[in-house]
């Protein structure tokens, strides 16, 4: 579909001398040069390829880009066959059974899971015209289902929708902007037809560096897919190791002082801090610069090395600007010695929305501070609470005793593993009825 309201920053342009878009040519298409392009934020266009070679999910161009695409599409081709299952075909199982193998119980949690990635995904992006579109949305859910339902391990966590959303936007918009006299392998590579698989394709890459920080603790998906909630307030799963590891290991060492204010007015890095990791910073910076802070991210493969210099820089560039709504975060050069150059991709001003983080750092005088728990501070917290904004304790002197009791001991939740079914053939259609949740519109 056309999207009128496309910002014009989103446009293609030519960002240097020696690159074109829609033009592969070697060498400005090596891995060496996309790195470069990527860390002094002139990635040319299609944009989306140049994030697959990063990732590593296709070669560069002098190795059979076109074989390894291709092979992609087939995967996501099969994929979909596998879990795509109609339980009518299947003779002899009983749509009330309860039994985990039945087809039709894993019928219904399907349904239940595609339910509610629908509930996210409808509020994606909320202002994008491309992301109101019903095809739009039911492409997001179908991706993420499967992905959900391939990842048993992981599952469907809320914030998923917000990091493939950024991704299927700039495959839409190197399709939208394409010229009509590209190469032959560009128009392999830009075919419409399997925009949904390429979006499964470059969600999956990113997902490989990501998914550690949506894991929680021991916790594991149910039935549905997804996650349940968690047993302790502050479970000590990878995100909150992650980000304590980063406040000791590297602003501990250049910022004593904002370490210090940190843990007096105890503020914990993950109140913040998983938000930001979880959808990879879609949150705190317009959408029009989020493409060239991930081509940096992604600049050094999928397991993301250099998401800790953005936290320390975020951190950093705010400390003395805690009182304003929107403050500028430039690079401090005393991160840039590491990690391969890292936080020299950012050459120019990404505007940061500071207003969380600053209520955070002013609220030495007060108990508690009104913040958005969506996905961050309270991993424990039912999933009807997820999004709200509430009351958050940042600092209080509540008695030991007082503080188990406001958190009983959650009752054990009996888990269901996801089963994989294989799809039986038949020659007709049955006329039982058959839910499809992708049609039920939230408004």
């Amino acid at each position: 579909m056309d999207q009128d309201s496309t910002d014009s920053s989103s446009s293609p342009s030519n960002n240097g001398s020696d690159c074109v878009d829609f033009e592969l040519e070697l060498p400005t298409w090596s891995l060496e040069q996309l790195k470069k392009a990527a860390i002094q934020l002139r990635l040319m266009r299609p944009r989306s390829l140049a994030w697959a070679i990063l990732l590593n999910a296709l070669p560069p161009l002098n190795g059979d880009i076109i074989t390894s695409i291709k092979t992609h599409r087939n995967f996501y081709n099969d994929l979909k066959l596998k879990l795509s299952m109609d339980p009518r075909t299947v003779i002899g199982d009983d749509p009330l059974s309860q039994n985990d193998e039945s087809v039709w119980k894993q019928h219904f949690c399907d349904n239940e899971l595609k339910t509610l990635i629908l509930q996210d995904v409808v509020r994606t992006f909320p202002d994008e015209l491309y992301f109101r579109d019903k095809d739009v949305q039911d492409t997001m859910v179908r991706v993420l289902f499967f992905w959900a339902r391939s990842h048993s391990n992981v599952g469907y966590r809320q914030g998923m929708h917000e990091v493939l959303a950024p991704l299927l936007f700039e495959l839409y918009l190197d399709r939208k902007f394409a010229p009509n006299d590209i190469s032959d392998k560009l128009k392999i590579i830009l075919d419409e037809e399997y925009l949904e698989h390429d979006s499964f394709m470059l969600f999956s890459a990113v997902m490989k560096g990501l998914e550690k920080f949506y894991v929680t603790g021991e916790v594991a998906p149910s039935a549905t897919g997804r996650m349940p909630s968690a047993r302790t307030i502050h479970n000590p799963n990878e995100v909150i190791k992650y980000l304590e590891r980063v406040k000791v290991d590297y602003l501990l060492p250049i910022d004593y002082e904002l370490v210090s204010f940190l843990d007096q007015c105890n503020i914990s890095m993950e109140l913040f801090g998983i938000r930001w990791l979880r959808l990879l910073f879609g949150r705190e910076f317009p959408r029009s610069e989020l493409p060239h802070l991930w081509g940096f991210l992604f600049c050094d493969g999928p397991m993301l090395p250099n998401l800790h210099y953005v936290i320390v820089a975020m951190l950093v560039s705010i400390r003395n600007t805690c009182k304003c709504d929107v403050v500028c975060v430039c690079v401090p050069a005393v991160l840039s010695a590491g990690g391969g150059g890292a936080l020299c991709a950012l050459m120019r001003p990404l505007w940061l929305s500071a207003a969380h983080l600053a209520a955070l750092l002013q609220c030495r005088n007060h108990a508690l501070i009104d913040v958005e728990t969506a996905l961050e501070a309270a991993e424990g917290q039912s999933a009807e609470k997820v999004g709200t904004k509430q009351l958050v304790p940042v600092a209080t002197m509540m008695p030991r005793r007082q503080s188990i009791r406001m958190h009983p001991k959650p009752l054990k939740i009996k888990e269901v593993p996801l089963q994989v079914f294989h799809q039986v053939e038949c020659d007709r259609a049955s006329d039982l009825p058959f839910l499809d949740p992708l049609r039920i519109r939230t408004e």
